[in-house]
């Protein structure tokens, strides 16, 4: 078994939208509402997932193994920068920046918007590239001194105090006003708003840097995000798309040089359902993640685990030993249940984010 589990669960603790509804109100979790009761408070490795997974693997940047993943024949070479597509929406004096899960950009759309991107700033040493259609990549010739913030801090959000900064915020602002009247004056964005679709008229520019050895990678990796599948692959350590049916059973041949390894799952779902103020969803990937965690408790009382840390990927990270549950049935005291810390926790959470259909201008 790991010596550690490293669970990063972004949006376990909602907060849920209300009132909930009452089939999601059956939900039932009893092996997360005991881990979650004792917890104890650990130092969080970030404040986003992008954050906490570069930190747990020990590295820099997440735009090189993101497009890694997305690119497997890309030569590793060069400085770049996530450039997103997204849809920018007037909000009284403010713009309110939507990602492009519901833009449903298609292959086609794709390569002319970045064809027409790369013709008008050869000159400025900037490169873009669109290996998936919704992910899109700049190379800079002349690496810029920028402190960004990543698409999910800001999905949903008025992007007024999440612009870059740093030496080279200026320039970089003016380019990137240049690349949004270049979007909003493309051919395919006029056909997109004729047809009644939102506009890609934007790009949102985000975790810049080189492709490296990751310093510290987990002994074994779980999850689909494109960032951990380029980190696991740089790091050269085994890769789950999925978690498989059982914590326990799934995890128990894991070692490092015979020695017990750290392992890490990324829990996708239900951020996602958050923002799309789908709690069904939620409550579907809450009750798959209950499923999952059942033998837990008996490994760490066990010493099988020696301490399962429980990140929600948003500045809170809780950390459970053994001895934690050692204690538990002395308590007498029931623990909170997992909806009831989702829908009245402390916890920011993603901003909501509309239906596509309320994405039209």
């Amino acid at each position: 078994m790991p010596e550690t589990l490293d669970l990063l669960v972004p949006g376990l603790l909602g907060p849920m939208p209300v009132p909930v509804p009452v089939p999601v109100r059956a939900l039932r979790t009893p092996t997360l509402d005991l881990l979650l009761d004792r917890a104890v408070v650990a130092e969080p490795a970030g404040d986003d997932t992008a954050s906490v997974l570069l930190a747990r693997f020990g590295a820099a940047a997440s735009a090189p193994y993101a497009l890694a993943a997305d690119d497997p024949d890309w030569d590793r070479s060069g400085w770049w920068l996530h450039a997103d597509p997204v849809h920018l929406r007037p909000d009284r004096d403010l713009l309110r920046l939507f990602d492009a899960s519901h833009l449903g950009i298609s292959r086609a759309e794709a390569d002319a918007l970045v064809a027409a991107l790369n013709g008008h700033f050869v000159g400025d040493g900037l490169r873009f590239h669109a290996p998936v259609a919704d992910r899109w990549y700049v190379e800079c010739a002349t690496p810029p001194r920028l402190d960004t913030t990543s698409l999910a801090r800001v999905d949903g959000r008025h992007i007024d105090g999440a612009l870059p900064t740093g030496p080279d915020a200026s320039r970089w602002a003016a380019l990137m006003s240049e690349a949004q009247m270049l979007l909003f004056q493309s051919p395919m964005n006029r056909a997109r708003e004729a047809a009644g679709r939102p506009a890609v008229n934007g790009l949102w520019c985000w975790g810049g840097g080189i492709w490296q050895v990751p310093a510290t990678p987990p002994a074994l990796a779980l999850g689909s995000a494109p960032l951990l599948r380029g980190l696991a692959a740089a790091a050269g350590i085994e890769h789950r798309a999925r978690p498989g049916a059982d914590a326990a059973a799934e995890l128990g041949v894991t070692r490092v040089g015979g020695k017990p390894g750290r392992v890490l799952v990324l829990w996708g779902g239900l951020d996602e359902a958050l923002r799309d103020r789908d709690q069904d969803a939620w409550a579907g990937a809450a009750a798959r993640l209950e499923r999952w965690v059942a033998s837990l408790p008996m490994a760490l009382r066990r010493g099988e685990v020696r301490a399962l840390r429980i990140d929600t990927c948003d500045g809170d990270c809780l950390l459970v030993r053994g001895l934690d549950l050692r204690w538990y049935r002395r308590l007498l005291r029931r623990p909170r249940a997992l909806l009831e810390r989702a829908t009245v926790g402390s916890s920011p959470g993603p901003a909501l984010r509309p239906p596509s259909g309320l994405l039209q201008d």
